[in-house]
């Protein structure tokens, strides 16, 4: 009994792990099919129909034996329909060649030419001569279109014109990509605008779902007020903003001298505002002047710039430059204005004049009155003189240069001090004419280079000097008028100076004469009192008139001094006393000079706003100059 329910036990165990190996085969059945790989053979593709036609024949002789349709015919493949006057339809080869008014519509895509050749197997087409392709977006015009429906890219060839809402592109060849919007050609391209914008361009990629266009080689833009030649850049027509990679020229057509250069691109144009954005060294030229910066903004349509970074402001037809860190242009005050460590350059024919301030402006007046003006910290350099002052104001046409608050001047040997000085030059000439020096006025030279103890002085309220060959040869000096010279006699064979005695004048008007160092007293007028002392008489202490200061270590012996630490940028090249001294060569500051002088005087100057101009009408010696003349 036993025995026969142990093979029962058996039995019935056998029977569940049949039925279990069996479950597990067909598990791992099923995951080994499912783990077939997707790329086996694919469905064979969908045949074309034929949908009707008046007629449809076979002519053994033609075509090869397939059938020839015409009248109305209309085939359907896979969702597109096709239509023409007549076709053959190649049922082996799953492809037909269609003939007269052909059509292929989608949903998405409308296609006419005057033949097709249409391939099933593919799903391409290929459309000869009068081409249109038509979409929701855009048309494609073109003597030969090869469209793939399933990549949906579309290629032609052949007088190809595609349209949009916002313009129309010509080229001889071009790729479409339905899919994302691209287009592109390499085989040059013409673009024009609805709003008169022509475009001529080598290489073009048009994104018609971002409105971008990438334009690379030899591209010209015409709008009606710009011409733009750029070898690389992408417009955004949503925005008009157009961003520069490559070189580029933007250039005003209603007047060819405006003009922005970008050598190495860098920059952005908004057309619609005007307004220029330039993040590459850059320059902007308006009216025969020059703006130069690292950075840039300028706005063509209010006239209104600025530069940052080695700024440079040059104006050659007045044979003037500016630079420094920082400047602005205002092209409706015809005005401009260059500040850190600025410093400006005058060329004149034999000579130029140096200024060098926190901030110098240059500014025309309505009158054409060019007036160049230092402010902060001011110092000018020239052959023949030299000064510094808080600030310095320069009326260019009429030669005149005012001098404000703690001003001194130099004139060969001569120290010039006072409250308020006036320098004039004559502008035809480019000579020094003369000098007057309002309210405690003081003229010093050292009687010996060498010897740090004789000065010849003369001093007064107001003060005249007048110069002779460039050179300061005549003083006249009016009330509260003292002088203190040294008096030498010269043997004229020997040429050696026996001292005399040291002469003191106190009068209302002194009329002194100067020959380099030496003062030479020639009128003592009203109330006069005049005394030769013997050096040996008058102390030292007396030697020296009330409120004298000596500043000949401030003098300025180049132009380089009008420096305490030159910029970098001023990168030049000199000759000093025969040597040559060299530094950082990007600029040659003579060379620009020279030439500069060798231009025409006609032109006007880069300008500041007219209402911060100075007055420029000559005050009488015996007039303080007014508060107005002042900063």
């Amino acid at each position: 009994m036993t025995a026969i329910l142990f093979i029962f036990m058996a039995e019935e165990r056998n029977r569940k792990f049949k039925f279990l190996s069996i479950f597990l085969l067909l598990f791992l059945g099923v995951f080994v099919l499912g783990q077939v790989p997707s790329g086996g053979k694919k469905p064979p593709p969908k045949k074309i129909k034929h949908m009707h036609s008046d007629v449809m024949r076979v002519l053994p002789s033609k075509f090869e034996g397939n059938p020839f349709a015409y009248g109305k015919v209309g085939f359907e493949h896979d969702g597109t329909r096709l239509y023409s006057d007549s076709a053959v339809y190649y049922q082996k080869e799953n492809y037909f060649r269609a003939w007269g008014n052909v059509r292929m519509i989608n949903d998405t895509v409308t296609m006419t030419s005057d033949s097709l050749v249409y391939d099933g197997n593919t799903k391409i087409a290929k459309a000869f001569d009068r081409v249109h392709m038509k979409d929701k977006k855009s048309e494609l015009f073109a003597d030969y279109v090869e469209y793939n429906r399933v990549t949906d890219i579309a290629i032609a060839s052949g007088n190809v014109v595609m349209i949009d809402p916002s313009q129309r592109i010509e080229t001889p060849y071009m790729v479409y990509d339905r899919k994302s919007g691209i287009a592109r050609t390499d085989q040059g391209a013409i673009i024009r605008g609805k709003d008169g914008t022509v475009t001529h361009t080598q290489v073009l990629v048009y994104n018609s779902k971002t409105k971008t266009i990438d334009f690379d080689r030899n591209t010209t833009i015409e709008t009606p007020d710009y011409r733009i030649n750029s070898d690389k850049m992408i417009m955004n027509q949503s925005t008009d903003v157009t961003e520069f990679i490559g070189r580029t020229t933007i250039t005003d057509r209603k007047n060819p001298r405006n003009y922005i250069s970008m050598p190495t691109g860098g920059g952005t144009f908004n057309k619609k505002t005007g307004e220029a954005f330039l993040k590459k060294r850059s320059t902007v030229y308006r009216e025969g002047k020059e703006l130069h910066g690292d950075e840039m903004y300028f706005n063509d349509k209010t006239g209104f710039g600025w530069a940052k970074g080695n700024v440079l402001i040059d104006d050659p037809e007045e044979k003037r430059f500016i630079r420094g860190e920082y400047g602005e242009a205002h092209r409706e005050l015809d005005s401009a204005f260059v500040t850190g460590n600025a410093y400006a350059v005058k060329a004149f024919s034999t000579d130029s004049l140096y200024f060098h301030a926190d901030t110098i402006m240059a500014v025309q007046r309505k009158d054409s009155t060019k007036v160049l003006k230092a402010y902060f910290n001011a110092r000018y350099f020239k052959s023949n003189a030299q000064g510094k002052s808080d600030s310095i104001f320069y009326n260019e046409t009429k030669g005149l240069m005012k001098f404000f608050r703690d001003p001194i001047m130099w004139s060969g040997e001569q120290q010039i001090t006072g409250d308020t000085i006036y320098a004039y030059n004559n502008p035809e000439l480019q000579i020094m004419d003369s000098v007057r020096v309002f309210n405690n006025a003081f003229a010093i030279s050292k009687v010996d280079s060498l010897n740090d103890k004789e000065f010849n002085q003369v001093k007064g309220k107001f003060m005249t000097g007048f110069f002779l060959n460039n050179e300061l040869n005549l003083v006249e000096v009016h009330e509260n008028a003292q002088a203190l010279n040294f008096v030498d006699d010269e043997d004229h064979v020997t040429k050696v100076k026996e001292r005399i005695g040291i002469n003191t004048s106190d009068c209302g008007i002194i009329e002194a004469e100067i020959k380099g160092s030496e003062v030479e007293v020639l009128a003592c007028r009203i109330q006069a009192n005049s005394k030769l002392y013997p050096e040996s008489k008058l102390p030292e202490k007396s030697r020296f008139l009330k409120d004298f200061i000596w500043r000949g270590e401030e003098k300025m012996q180049k132009w380089q001094d009008i420096f305490d630490e030159p910029p970098a940028y001023l990168e030049v090249k000199m000759k000093e006393s025969g040597t040559e001294t060299q530094e950082m060569e990007k600029i040659d500051l003579d060379d620009v000079v020279s030439s500069n002088s060798n231009q025409s005087d006609s032109g006007s100057a880069i300008q500041v706003d007219p209402k911060l101009n100075e007055e420029a009408d000559p005050i009488q010696n015996t007039v303080e100059p007014t508060k107005e003349n002042e900063k």
